[in-house]
């Protein structure tokens, strides 16, 4: 925690000297006006002070003051940091992560610039062009831009450019299987672990439903685990998910399926009560749901599994691989794969 408070007061410090737009040679305000301004106490400001000498920007001098020596040494404090993302005006999962992103680079004391998709996309590919987000190259050829977040998937040509420019890339949630670094859902590990708990129900009839783009990455491991006559059922929005829950219900009894695996937590509320509604509590399928916490959603569900996934847990792995890339100066952050656990309780 001292650490995380210390990192905090140098970035503010950095941002501040950026904001006041000081210059090598101008010298710093006493220390008791910095405690006011930023709400640290003497031992967290002095540590800040004293990280930013060793990183060059600020020099001390004896009883006579604190002096800028460069303001732009700092790996990442106060710099500028840019989101790409789509859908966040209509998507549930998309705001949340996007918040969660935003409220820890504040933390970092980051400035942030959100470049939205603000057109259709129509094509069968998941990849995204550079072009595709209005401002954003104009953006990384002006040097505006420190480090940049992609909530999607650029494709090869977009990320050769965005290394062109130098700057330190990150794929929050990617799944196009090409992103260099980031931190990415172990899907493939969640399905097989899945397999592992629905042994002890030894189910009959199994029904997958999951995102098409997900599918991809998860279906060998699906197919490994419950057998390749499985039913599955891809499916995006509400309207599809309500045409699976449709043709459940209308199932004979004695082939309605026992157990349904939801690889998306939206569509598995909209299946689940739609059967509620529909059929007797004794007919309705058991659910294995991969959920997202801070959705805090509650199923009508017979007997239940549930994989948790911290959406804020999440974008904090992707906030830190990219400052820890940034205050080393490389351009490849590596990678992690973030493991949804099994809850020991439903919400």
């Amino acid at each position: 925690m001292t650490e995380r408070k210390t990192e905090r007061a140098k970035s503010l410090l950095v941002r501040y000297i950026r904001d006041q737009r000081m210059k090598p040679g101008d010298q710093l305000p006493p220390q008791d006006f910095l405690r006011r301004t930023f709400q640290f106490g003497t031992a967290t400001i002095s540590a800040a002070i004293n990280e930013l000498k060793n990183d060059c920007v600020l020099e001390v001098r004896d009883k006579v003051g604190v002096f800028v020596i460069d303001p732009n040494a700092d790996g990442h404090a106060g710099r500028t940091i840019g989101i790409t993302m789509r859908y966040a005006e209509n998507s549930l999962y998309y705001s949340c992560i996007l918040a969660a992103l935003q409220m820890r680079l504040v933390e970092e004391g980051c400035m942030i610039r959100l470049f939205r998709c603000q057109k259709e996309i129509n094509r069968k590919s998941i990849f995204f062009q550079l072009d595709d987000f209005p401002g954003l190259r104009r953006s990384l050829d002006n040097q505006e831009l420190q480090g940049l977040i992609h909530l999607d998937d650029f494709d090869s040509r977009s990320l050769r450019y965005v290394r062109s420019r130098n700057v330190p890339l990150i794929f929050v949630g990617s799944l196009g299987g090409i992103a260099p670094n980031g931190v990415f859902y172990d899907q493939a590990r969640c399905v097989r672990e899945i397999g592992l708990c629905l042994k002890e129900e030894k189910p009959e009839r199994i029904a997958f439903v999951c995102q098409p783009s997900v599918l991809q990455s998860v279906r060998s491991d699906f197919e490994a685990a419950f057998g390749s006559d499985r039913k599955i059922y891809p499916a995006k929005t509400i309207p599809e998910a309500e045409k699976i829950a449709d043709e459940v219900v209308r199932m004979p009894d004695e082939m309605r399926y026992d157990w349904i695996i939801y690889m998306d937590d939206i569509l598995a509320l909209t299946i689940t009560s739609r059967l509620a509604v529909s059929l007797l509590p004794d007919r309705l399928p058991g659910a294995v749901i991969v959920r997202n916490l801070q959705f805090q959603m509650r199923y009508p569900v017979k007997k239940g599994i549930f994989f948790d996934n911290n959406l804020s847990e999440f974008a904090s792995i992707g906030v830190s691989l990219l400052m820890e890339a940034m205050k080393e100066g490389k351009l490849d952050a590596g990678k992690v794969y973030y493991h949804q656990t099994e809850a020991t309780e439903n919400l």
